[in-house]
């Protein structure tokens, strides 16, 4: 019930991203969280993990996690356990609070990403898991003795603060991704009859002039347009397209375009679009980034019959120098 001093109506937010997690959570689960561990040392042997976790394991810190009522392999990783179920380098990579990208771009680890991703360990790091083991132990022994205590909610909980930083980026690489596939079925329907040659991520084309133009869909920029000199490649169109829907931090990502297209200034680029999924002001999109020529929403973009779909047309039809039908 209003009380006549708040706003006439609140916009209806859309839970997308939750919903979204809510779903990789699922899977997560029989993959590399609690459940999965649970389901593994249930098909072990107790004894010869219990071996395994005295020979690994500082005696103390093992002492400490028996005293807070749970198992060692709870919190410290051994191999007899990584080797039966591999994709468990997962649940203690949270546990110990690394996101994927910091864990396998450090020194050698980024060889047991496919331990994680696929669940199996090639001939060549198979042999290795031991070591990887010793140095993980080294770090959950770190972190019992920097707490007065954990439990299994505990355990569970930092694995879900890790893994929800990671799945929101994720999240925000599909919906970039979402954005730049709707972007390049756009373009290449415009190009359609001008297009001489294609790929999943390259389209080729000679203009009105008899001009060659190649079209990359790349990450940074997302899309550039290169004219094929005789003496070199000259871009003359680099586009950033921000796909996310969430007007909060629009400005942020409008700042983030305007990194990339400064960057591409250096290469003699002159005209620079940035095209956006989330509401803004055009005055206030312009001060975040004045190197962008030509702001278009996305939505709009991709709407035949709009305006600002007739606009994107004629100023593509203009730079690339060929007709494109209305």
């Amino acid at each position: 019930m209003r009380n006549g001093n708040g706003p006439d109506e609140f916009t209806v937010l859309k839970p997308d991203l939750q919903v979204s997690f809510y779903q990789r959570l699922q899977v997560l689960r029989g993959q590399y969280l609690s459940e999965a561990l649970a389901e593994t040392i249930g098909t072990l042997d107790i004894a010869v993990l219990d071996d395994a976790l005295q020979c690994s394991v500082d005696a103390g810190a093992l002492r400490k996690v028996a005293e807070w009522g749970i198992r060692g392999e709870v919190i410290f990783p051994v191999a007899y356990v990584i080797e039966a179920k591999p994709g468990l380098l997962g649940y203690y990579r949270l546990l110990l609070g690394f996101s994927e990208k910091e864990f396998y771009h450090r020194d050698a680890f980024g060889m047991f990403r496919s331990l994680e991703k696929r669940g199996v360990a090639s001939d060549g790091v198979a042999p290795l898991i031991p070591e990887l083991c010793a140095s993980l132990v080294r770090t959950a022994e770190m972190l019992v003795t920097a707490v007065p205590k954990l439990g299994l909610r505990d355990v569970h909980e930092l694995q879900l603060l890790s893994l929800g930083a990671s799945l929101r980026g994720s999240e925000l690489n599909r919906i970039g991704q979402r954005a730049t596939a709707e972007t390049f079925d756009l373009i290449k329907k415009m190009l359609e009859p001008h297009i001489t040659a294609s790929d999943s991520r390259t389209l080729r084309l000679s203009n009105d002039s008899g001009r060659q133009v190649t079209v990359a869909f790349a990450g940074d920029p997302d899309v550039v347009f290169v004219e094929s000199l005789p003496s070199r490649e000259k871009p003359f169109l680099c586009i950033e397209i921000k796909g996310g829907s969430d007007g909060s931090n629009v400005y942020n990502r409008i700042g983030e375009a305007e990194k990339s297209h400064n960057t591409q200034l250096k290469s003699g680029c002159r005209e620079f679009w940035t095209i956006i999924r989330a509401p803004f002001r055009l005055a206030a999109a312009k001060e975040k980034s004045p190197t962008t020529t030509r702001f278009f929403r996305l939505d709009e973009v991709t709407s035949q019959g709009t305006e600002e779909h007739a606009c994107f047309r004629e100023e593509l039809s203009s730079i690339v120098g060929i007709k494109i039908p209305g």
